[in-house]
């Protein structure tokens, strides 16, 4: 049986370093894209499971450095099964529109949660096609959801509530498109999980990394695809 593979960003650490541990569990070789934040997550995965998984440097805000991170997948594998874009920055999550506002550090958060998971599915998309399972998941938010905005009355986090709305959307014309290859689309919000998005450890979140990463593995792996495309990490429909 031919090895299945799966290419995981953001897997420095946080969800995307559980994402790649619960893959590499499955049997999966793993391509894990770093930003180089904190390697020691990884070596003790890489001590574990050796040439399964395979550490490639990833900057998903840059053209250059997603076009040689595919190029190194493409290499190291025939075909690929499983594509999660999960990197994402925070940025600036207090100001409401009576504070100072870095225009500039926005944009760049837009880069990266909006038009990164964009530029890594297109340098991807044929590696994909080839693949037994064809899945793609991005990885959303609850950040992402009008209605949830709405509903708790949201007055602050403006770029990282705009970047995961304008992926939500995005989303949803790359998976008319991709249904199209029969490729499956998955838009998931993994719920409020203990990473480093604030810049250190949240220990305020409800849920674990690794626990959420069995959850939307269960969901995109074991479970029929839903016909609706945004979900929780459990697979529960979502507000747009």
């Amino acid at each position: 049986m031919t090895e299945l593979s799966a290419f995981v960003t953001g897997a420095d650490r946080g969800l995307g370093m559980g994402l790649t541990k619960v893959l590499l569990e499955r049997g999966f070789r793993v391509f894990a894209g770093e930003f180089g934040l904190d390697p020691m997550g990884l070596n003790e995965i890489a001590q574990e499971y050796g040439s399964r998984l395979r550490r490639i440097p990833l900057d998903v805000s840059s053209d250059v450095s997603v076009m040689r991170a595919a190029d190194k997948v493409r290499e190291g594998c025939t075909s690929l099964d499983i594509l999660i874009n999960n990197a994402g920055i925070l940025g600036d999550y207090t100001a409401t529109l009576s504070d100072p506002m870095d225009f500039s550090q926005m944009l760049q958060v837009y880069n990266v949660n909006a038009v990164g998971p964009l530029r890594v599915a297109q340098a991807l998309f044929g590696h994909l096609c080839k693949g037994s399972l064809k899945k793609l998941i991005n990885i959303s938010s609850e950040a992402g959801s009008m209605e949830q905005s709405r509903r708790i009355d949201r007055t602050a986090r403006y770029g990282y509530c705009m970047s995961k709305s304008a992926l939500n959307v995005e989303t949803v014309i790359l998976a008319n498109h991709a249904r199209r290859q029969g490729v499956e689309v998955y838009l998931i919000d993994p719920g409020w999980v203990r990473t480093y998005m604030h810049g250190e450890l949240n220990v305020d979140a409800a849920q674990e990394p690794y626990d959420t990463a069995l959850d939307i593995l269960a969901t995109v792996l074991d479970r029929p695809k839903p016909e609706y495309l945004y979900m929780t990490h459990r697979g529960e429909r979502y507000d747009w």
